[in-house]
């Protein structure tokens, strides 16, 4: 049926070609057609986070097309280090990249990209080494689950700002460790954090990490801890590794703790507007918990941060629905400086 579609398909050039589909299909064949058509946007890959048999093996023969693409997103794929090599080579306009659950990738190299502001590279589980160098236009990086014992290499980046972390107990470099990792002048470049976790376990680690470290994040004004409540109802690590998060970030403007409640973390990149939420007075210093659904664990978490990291001085609640709005308005009623939301 998508054969069929695109070989009806008469015009010399496309703007946006996205397919995303379960099962196998003519990945590279749809891939070489938005190629050729001169695609500015492709977003193309498989569903689901363990497909670990990828859908499309190698890039097209045909280049003539690359000169125009500016946003590129791939999942599922078996694309080796020479296709990625190839890929980056061809594509000098790139600006928005994403390589996600791709197996056979040992080794990235993204030296002197002019052109690229957004970054994902994530779920590479048998990665080696990542070099990102001479990105001068590079703002946010999103990397999750990258595995121990790979090589990072970060250089001439002035303007990454911002920093999307996800963590997992296998075998997977932690939040701390990553930022600890860091070259202090790339470190203290970060203006919005956002760090997230597979499994529960790790806010544990993380804690003990952070105690034992002299990590300071200067410049981090946004700071989002995002959290998988369908994982594991026992969250008591979680809170103190938010505070001693606060203690470390010295600008810190804003810290929310949004509360999912789907079994798979939602990842996403980061909003151009920083501040979404009206009533937020950034003269002070304050917590927004997002997702509130009303639950014991979500209230006692939100008052043991609010009342331990005294940094913080209002409370901004933005709940799931009318009904935990109305739970959150008694929730938090003897709080004065706080104000309520619902999506």
């Amino acid at each position: 049926m998508v054969d069929h579609v695109l070989k009806s398909h008469r015009g010399n050039r496309i703007k946006k070609f996205k397919l995303r589909m379960p099962g196998g299909g003519n990945f590279e064949n749809w891939f070489e057609f938005a190629i050729t058509k001169k695609a500015e946007i492709i977003h193309l890959g498989g569903v689901g986070n363990f497909d670990y048999e990828g859908l499309f093996l190698r890039l097209p023969n045909k280049n003539n097309g690359f000169d125009c693409l500016k946003n590129l997103y791939l999942s599922h794929s078996k694309m080796t280090d020479h296709d990625f090599e190839l890929l980056i080579s061809n594509c000098l306009v790139l600006e928005c990249l994403a390589i996600v659950l791709c197996i056979k990738l040992k080794n990235v190299s993204i030296v002197g990209h002019s052109k690229l502001k957004h970054l994902n590279l994530s779920f590479l589980w048998g990665i080696g080494s990542i070099m990102i160098r001479d990105a001068i236009n590079l703002l946010s990086l999103t990397c999750c689950e990258w595995r121990i014992g790979c090589s990072v290499q970060l250089s001439n980046i002035p303007k990454l700002s911002k920093l999307d972390v996800r963590d997992n107990i296998r075998n997977k470099v932690t939040h701390v460790q990553l930022l600890d990792g860091m070259p202090s002048c790339v470190r203290d470049q970060l203006q919005l954090l956002r760090l997230s976790s597979k499994a529960v376990s790790m806010y544990e680690l993380n804690l003990e990490l952070l105690k034992n470290s002299s990590l300071q994040l200067v410049n981090i004004k946004h700071l989002e801890l995002v959290l998988d409540m369908s994982n594991d109802p026992n969250w008591y690590y979680f809170p103190r590794y938010a505070c001693r998060l606060v203690e470390a970030c010295r600008s810190l403007q804003k810290l929310v703790i949004k509360f999912l409640h789907t079994p798979t973390l939602i990842l996403t990149e980061f909003e151009t507007e920083t501040y979404g939420h009206p009533g937020c007075d950034l003269s002070q210093k304050y917590l927004e918990i997002s997702g509130y659904s009303g639950s014991s664990s979500e209230r006692e978490l939100t008052l043991y941060v609010f009342s331990n990291a005294t940094a913080l001085q209002k409370l901004t609640v933005v709940a799931c629905d009318e009904e935990a709005l109305s739970r959150a308005r008694l929730d938090f009623e003897h709080i004065n400086s706080v104000s309520f939301f619902s999506y």
